[in-house]
């Protein structure tokens, strides 16, 4: 069987995201903290509650990536998945290169810091 995985763009966000998933799996705080320690911000205190931040447009696509590639690695962890593709909406586009392997994450984290 063959799987394709498509991420989400900017609007998915929303306070309180992937709290529950995170109180199940180290890995989504871990991709958050490194993704905070890239920009100095703290995106997962943001993403839990700070709605007026998390929705500007600089906040919020870091955000999303973290969101994205936390997912990911969550789901490739828990069923040993291999997709043969990746895409995404707008700026799904960074978590799918990113969970490719074609870009490192910490580098789509500034890039879509500086394109904001």
């Amino acid at each position: 069987m063959s799987y394709s995985i498509v991420f989400p763009g900017q609007g998915s966000q929303s306070v309180g995201m992937l709290s529950e998933l995170a109180d199940n799996f180290l890995v989504v705080k871990e991709v958050f903290q490194e993704a905070s320690d890239t920009l100095n911000v703290d995106l997962w205190k943001m993403c839990q509650t700070d709605s007026d931040s998390l929705n500007q447009t600089i906040n919020t696509q870091p955000a999303m990536l973290a969101a994205g590639y936390a997912t990911f690695k969550v789901v490739k962890g828990e069923i040993d998945l291999h997709p043969e593709s990746f895409s995404g909406h707008s700026l799904g586009e960074y978590s799918a290169l990113v969970a490719a392997d074609s870009i490192e994450f910490s580098d789509a984290v500034k890039l879509v810091r500086k394109k904001s």
